[in-house]
């Protein structure tokens, strides 16, 4: 009889543990990302019209907040639609950023897979592919963001760019924002650049949210994997380049 409570005990105490660990699976992470773009590399794409309220801009400096929630198998990544309120009509580039990022990007963590859907009116794109092995090296350097202590991880990605992410083991989740992802802990900073621009991901709050987080991945449009969709758009501005030719002559 004895041996038969403390078994009945025992599962109890294991469920409740189990509940509280998966309850604490689910957060809300909110990041300010800086772009930092170099307007004499982007000049030239920019209407002439439009370039001095651009350069304007981007002297003054772009930030957008994103929003990552997960569950801890799932996670969605996206811009929180509203504008700070200092922002105004001026703001272009800001708003171009949360148009163009407005499809969430999604991680499923048990396939390994990334989602993202690109919707251009007359024909959308399903981009579903593995999540990118950035090949993180793990560096002995570590400084204080957000309230936590975070070590500094250096990969390269899909471009051989270096990303540089740093990360805290305070919080055991194994995801980031934008496709930065499995590093021993909760990204809380991640840093990437291009020719043209960088762009900085900071962690301004976290949430442990008392409900389930429900992500349902995406499933219109065609399905794409990450190469295929940039060989599609390159196709695409090439064909748009002739048009554009055309009209002028």
């Amino acid at each position: 009889m004895k041996k038969l409570i403390f078994s009945v005990c025992f599962t109890t105490i294991s469920c409740i543990i189990s509940f509280a660990q998966a309850k604490k699976e689910n957060i809300k992470v909110i990041y300010n990302t800086d772009f930092i773009l170099d307007f004499d590399k982007i000049k030239s794409s920019i209407p002439a019209a439009y370039q001095a309220s651009f350069k304007s801009e981007i002297d003054r400096g772009i930030s957008v907040k994103f929003e990552l929630e997960s569950n801890g198998k799932m996670s969605s990544f996206k811009p929180e639609i509203k504008i700070d309120n200092n922002q105004s009509n001026d703001n272009s580039i800001a708003q171009m950023i949360i148009a163009a990022e407005a499809n969430p990007q999604y991680k499923d963590y048990e396939k390994n897979e990334f989602y993202n859907v690109k919707d251009f009116g007359v024909k959308t794109f399903l981009i579903k592919d593995k999540i990118f092995d950035y090949q993180w090296k793990i560096t002995k350097e570590k400084t204080e963001i957000a309230g936590y202590n975070a070590t500094k991880a250096v990969g390269i990605d899909e471009d051989g760019k270096e990303v540089i992410a740093w990360y805290t083991t305070s919080l055991p989740y194994r995801d980031g924002p934008y496709r930065y992802a499995n590093l021993p802990g909760l990204i809380v900073k991640a840093e990437m650049s291009t020719d043209e621009f960088k762009a900085v991901f900071t962690m301004k709050e976290i949430e442990i949210l008392d409900k389930d987080v429900v992500i349902t991945l995406p499933t219109k449009g065609k399905v794409v994997t990450d190469k295929e969709f940039m060989a599609e758009m390159k196709a695409m501005n090439e064909r748009h380049k002739q048009v554009n030719q055309g009209v002028d002559k």
